[in-house]
């Protein structure tokens, strides 16, 4: 193949019934694909490429995380998951061999093959206008459509980004004063888009429950048929069930012209279907009479009205013969001859399958998961080779909590999808990829699929969503931006600012979050869209909690709670309680966030939602820790994180894990806390989820910390720093930024403490958090006494300790209080600092932060030392033995040596014998641990003899 051949050719390694599609990152086994995460498919990929040679791990890990550094348990994780991926081989017994203390070997023979793919062709049509179009080409071994390549994808992408720019994308709904029947355009742009349709159901006329499917059965069937081709845009029957909830319909007769005019500003299409049918059933020899009616969305009039007869047997003859009327009427040619096997794929194999997938769709868009679920069970029990059913049944067990069942749905019905038409082929593949959290792959399937169908926004803001879960924060921004270059009304979707809330949520931009809900929500109640005005009060009501402001954040979520109870969406109900809770939890007032959580956990046990099940024990389990209850937190942790094993939510279990961990750390068992932390980091780093492995290396970083061990815990916060600036998450970047800082202070390093502390303040104050400022003017307070200016410490930290009052947090008050009382007794002012130690100590003692009860204490005695009176200062020695005693415990190294520091300087000040041999050894051990800043302070004390 030539080398201008090569450049647009797909590359393919081949290796016993295995084949890799190197461009795609796919793995098949003979036909099926075999899921791998991104990391494993990348160390498989560079094994392949070199067979029969040693692969140092060095060299094997610095090719698959080129920019990070990780642990060799990593490595080890990959290939356990790619040897379970390949299986066994008779001949060869297995494909990676382990190479002791070296590395690895790939043993197999492997072929490497190029393949030539369609060429994107642009062509200019118009000055203004650019039509992409693409050959469609059927790989043989899969059945599936040959994707675009990820060069393509970007060339699409700025297509888009330049059509939006111009102004000449289409608009979702017509101009009103349009001839009915033809093709909407710009004004003037030349760029045509399809005419919109929405299937919105018919009225059993039998008034028999058994029939009452038909109305479901028809509706699918009519939007496959009506989209086939792709002349038209057939919207989703899942958007015409959200309408229903907020616009009624009148039954089987014709629509007012103020009613179509709701459903075309909340579905964005331009005709309507609607009608009744007649099932005479088995009485009657099945015959079935279907009544249809055609209504333009915008002018209110009536375009087409008859009626088709059939059989329950031949239901798809019956709607093909309606959708050539259909067609005929909105002036559209018939369905292609080489598409009609894609639209037949789309049904079940027979009336049986057929009726239990419409009864489930019926149940699931009415929010009965548990119901829904059990009869695409039976649908897919009938028709095992029915795409369709899987994948719906994939949607309702995510819904519910089964991820890992869900996951199998999701990938059968990506492997039946091959005889579906393109369009439909990929949306499978978009929930697939999405079920697997497989979101970079999600965002090439949405691409694609915004990019073949730029007229249908859904598959913009399915793009930005992905972008935003895969970490592409600035690519989510963009695509955003571009669908609000749209002309309106397609601008102003209240969707597009959903996007944007859940991507500040994401990031901790709550400021932005509750900017951007408060704007959907206002749009979605122009509207009449009930659901999504609740899902945005929701997200509203969550970011006001975090800017500070409960009272104004639970007026926003029992709104979200009213009215999700209202569209009957009892899980959304669950939610709003649950969030309540939260919010109630932090203002102390605990009995009545425990009912809420409680009403949230029957609610959920109720709709069989074991996801939400878990959540809420979760949150109970928050509530026993803070009522100090060890034991009865535990209990509840260990509940939920059996619940989210059951169902295979791995990012539950990784989240309890850390959880679990958090709370063992507080309660001194610091080296369970660490092995949970890390099998947590292990999760998140095997799921892909950077965000979460983030979360993992600060709090490990915390450990090492405090353990003692300052160059582990540099590493760590180095790493955490480096992943949250790459995904944009400022929130956790301030954490990480905080906890280098600490490092920098206990190592002597004053200049880079303050520089990172006062970046962490920054991002903060930048987020609205205020809590998190309050704990940022600790930091700074703290690094402040150190650099000998407590006056500047003591002006900043009434204000902070005032915040985290009105928050709630005991423990950051008594922390806070604990540095303004070593502020002010450093300015000699003992009075003063006598009355704030006393003040926080009662606050620690209570907590269940061992770190936090250590600190006040110190600071205490340092306090009660100062007076010089000798019960005061005796009782001051004993308390710093104390802390220093339980402080080696627990093994919390800075808190032992502090303590230590404090009592030699009082053993100096008292004369005695010991006091100088004792600091002289800390200052030592100071050095030696690489405590910087301890071991000049113990220096400065033998000098100045105090």
């Amino acid at each position: 193949m030539s080398q201008a051949n090569l450049q647009s050719a797909k590359r393919f390694y081949e290796f016993g019934s295995f084949r890799i599609d190197v461009s795609e990152k796919l793995l098949f086994h003979e036909t099926n694909a075999v899921p791998l995460t991104p990391k494993a498919f990348d160390t498989l990929l560079a094994l392949v490429e070199t067979p029969g040679h040693i692969l140092e791990k060095d060299d094997l890990m610095k090719r698959v995380w080129p920019d990070t550094i990780v642990e060799e348990n990593n490595l080890t994780q990959n290939i356990s998951a790619l040897r379970k991926a390949l299986g066994q081989n008779a001949e060869e017994r297995t494909y990676i061999e382990t190479i002791p203390r070296r590395g690895y070997r790939f043993r197999a023979t492997v072929s490497e093959r190029w393949e030539e793919i369609p060429e994107l062709i642009v062509r200019e049509r118009t000055k203004s206008t650019v039509i992409v179009e693409e050959e469609e080409e059927t790989d043989t071994r899969t059945g599936l459509w040959t994707r675009l390549s990820l060069a393509q994808f970007a060339l699409i992408a700025a297509f888009l980004l330049l059509v939006a720019a111009s102004t000449v994308y289409y608009v979702n709904t017509r101009s009103h004063g349009e001839e009915a029947g033809s093709r909407p355009s710009f004004a003037g742009s030349g760029a045509v888009r399809r005419p919109a349709v929405a299937v919105l159901g018919f009225q059993n006329l039998t008034g028999r429950p058994d029939a009452a499917w038909l109305s479901t059965a028809f509706s699918e069937m009519l939007t496959s048929e009506l989209a086939a081709g792709e002349q038209l845009r057939a919207i989703p029957g899942e958007d015409v069930a959200r309408l229903k909830v907020n616009v009624p319909l009148e039954g089987a007769g014709s629509l007012a012209p103020d009613t179509l005019l709701r459903i075309r500003d909340n579905l964005g299409t331009d005709y309507v279907v609607l009608g009744s049918y007649t099932d005479l059933g088995q009485q009657g020899g099945g015959r079935v009479r279907l009544d249809l009616r055609l209504q333009d969305a915008s002018a209110g009039e009536t375009l087409a009205a008859f009626a088709e007869t059939g059989t329950e047997s031949g239901l798809f003859d019956l709607v093909s013969t309606a959708g050539a009327r259909l067609r005929q009427a909105l002036k559209v040619d018939d369905v292609p001859r080489t598409e009609a096997a894609a639209v037949r794929a789309e049904l079940p194999s027979g009336p049986e399958a057929a009726k239990l997938y419409a009864d489930g769709l019926a149940k699931i868009r009415s929010f009965d998961g548990v119901g829904g679920r059990d009869l695409l069970e039976k649908a897919v029990a009938a028709d095992p080779r029915f795409p369709l059913a899987h994948s719906a049944l994939g949607t309702a067990l995510s819904a519910l909590g089964y991820d890992a069942q869900a996951r199998e749905e999701a990938k059968k019905a990506f492997q039946l999808s091959g005889s579906l038409d393109r369009q439909e082929r990929l949306v499978i593949e978009g929930r697939y990829r999405s079920v697997l959290n497989q979101w970079d792959r999600a965002a090439e399937v949405y691409r694609t699929l915004f990019g073949l169908f730029p007229d249908n926004l859904d598959y913009g803001i399915s793009l930005a969503t992905a972008q935003s879960l895969s970490g592409k924060g600035q690519d989510a921004l963009a695509t955003l931006a571009a669908l609000r270059g749209l002309p309106a009304p397609g601008r102003d979707d209240p969707r597009i600012d959903m996007v944007e809330a859940d991507w500040a949520e994401s990031v901790s931009d709550f400021k932005r979050e509750q900017a951007s809900a408060s704007r959907a929500a206002d749009r979605g109640e122009a509207l009449g869209a009930d659901l999504l005005v609740a899902r945005a009060r929701l997200s509203e009501g969550t970011a006001l909690w975090r800017l500070g402001q409960p009272a104004e954040a639970l007026t926003a979520l029992a709104g979200a709670e009213k009215t999700f109870a209202s569209t009957g969406d009892k899980g959304g109900v669950a939610e709003a309680l649950e969030a309540r809770g939260e919010v109630l939890t932090d203002q102390g007032n605990i009995a009545e966030a425990r009912q809420k959580y409680e009403q949230a956990l029957e609610i959920r046990r109720q709709i069989g939602d074991e996801g939400g099940v878990a959540s809420s024990l979760t949150d109970l389990a928050i509530l026993k820790w803070q009522q100090s209850d060890f034991e009865g937190a535990k209990q509840m942790y260990d509940q939920a994180l059996a619940s989210f094993r059951e169902i295979g939510d791995e990012v539950g279990v990784a989240n309890t894990l850390n959880n679990l961990a958090n709370i063992f750390y507080d309660h001194g068992e610091v080296a369970t806390a660490k092995r949970m932390y890390e099998d947590s980091a292990a999760k998140f780093e095997g799921m892909g989820d950077k965000g979460g492995t983030a979360q993992e290396l600060i709090n490990i970083g915390l450990v090492f910390s405090n353990q003692g061990d300052l160059a582990g815990a540099r590493a760590k916060y180095e790493q955490a720093i480096g992943i949250c600036r790459q995904l944009g998450i400022k929130g956790l970047l301030a954490t990480a930024l905080s906890g280098l800082g600490e490092v920098d202070l206990r190592q002597g390093n004053l200049a880079a403490s303050r520089k990172s502390y006062e970046e962490a303040a920054a991002l903060r104050r930048d987020l609205g958090e205020k809590g998190g400022a309050a704990e940022s003017e600790f930091d700074l307070a703290s690094l402040a006494i150190e650099e000998g200016h407590p006056a500047n410490a003591q002006a900043a930290l009434p204000a902070a300790l005032d915040e985290v009052r009105r928050e709630g947090q005991a423990d950051d008050e008594a922390y806070g209080g604990a540095l303004l009382a070593r502020a002010l007794l450093e300015e000699g002012k003992l009075v003063e600092a006598d009355r704030e130690a006393r003040r926080a100590l009662p606050l620690a003692e209570k907590s269940q932060n061992a770190e936090v009860r250590l600190m006040v204490a110190t600071v205490a005695a340092q306090v009660e030392a100062a007076s010089g009176e000798p019960q005061r200062v005796a009782k001051a020695k004993d308390d710093l033995m104390a802390v220093q005693s339980e402080a080696a415990r627990l093994g919390l190294v800075d808190r032992q040596l502090e303590a230590r520091f404090v009592l030699g300087v009082v053993d100096l000040k008292s004369k005695e014998p010991a006091a100088r041999a004792n600091l002289e050894q800390l200052q030592k051990e100071a050095d030696e641990k690489g405590f910087g800043l301890i071991g000049r302070k113990a220096r400065h004390a033998l000098t100045n003899g105090s």
